[in-house]
């Protein structure tokens, strides 16, 4: 969603929106690092020192509640945001953690051989790590 979008919903919801609140939405747009309430925290205090963290953390329960962004359950237990809102699959990196997007249309999803809406998780090994050898694989 483009920033302005999400600042008219912001808006429309009676909430002003204030610098660090744009920041956040700035960071947010289009980011493809899935990243945690820490990660936009680190970010938008370097342009804004002023910002606390009760002010990233509200910001994206109002982002949230505002459809602006969705949010991604993690293994490491911290809650990734997701900007994204088109239809889209994630892969997980088994050796570091990073999450990336799946495009849609680049997966088929069949139950008992009609193709069916899912929402699907991979685990692969992002272009950063070395592939991994899991129980299934072949030597």
């Amino acid at each position: 969603m483009e920033p302005a979008a999400v600042e008219a919903r912001l808006r429309a919801e009676g909430c002003s929106v204030t610098a660090q609140r744009r920041a956040i939405v700035l960071f947010l747009h289009d980011n493809p690092t899935h990243p945690t309430a820490g990660d936009v925290l680190a970010a938008v205090t370097r342009e804004h020192p002023q910002a606390s963290r009760a002010t990233v953390y509200n910001t994206l329960a109002l982002l949230l509640r505002v459809g602006a962004v969705r949010v991604l359950p993690h293994e490491a237990g911290e809650a990734r945001y997701d900007p994204n809102l088109r239809p889209h699959h994630h892969a997980v990196c088994p050796t570091c953690g990073v999450l990336q997007d799946v495009p849609e249309e680049s997966v088929e999803v069949l139950l008992n051989g009609l193709r069916t809406p899912a929402a699907v998780r991979f685990e692969l090994p992002c272009a950063a790590c070395p592939p991994t050898r899991g129980p299934n694989s072949h030597r």
